[in-house]
């Protein structure tokens, strides 16, 4: 299993201990860290997608539960 993992700046250390929580549960997946900087403060964005499909897209985090929930939801 692939997944992305997009971010923002303020949300790296998020997307980082995601990246370690969907290791912890599915040992065998691959896990792409990808930083997206905007051209202004005010850009945010966090996105998970599984291959091409997102499953979650906002301007803010939320708790790894809930992403791991969203992705065995799509297994």
């Amino acid at each position: 299993m692939l997944i992305y993992v997009v971010y923002s700046q303020g949300f790296e250390s998020n997307a980082k201990s995601l990246r370690t929580a969907i290791k912890n549960e599915w040992s065998d997946s691959s896990v792409n860290l990808m930083g997206a900087y905007g051209k202004t403060d005010s850009f945010a964005k966090y996105q998970i997608q599984i291959d091409k499909d997102i499953i979650y897209s906002s301007e803010s985090v939320t708790d790894n539960t809930t992403i791991i929930n969203l992705i065995r939801e799509r297994l």
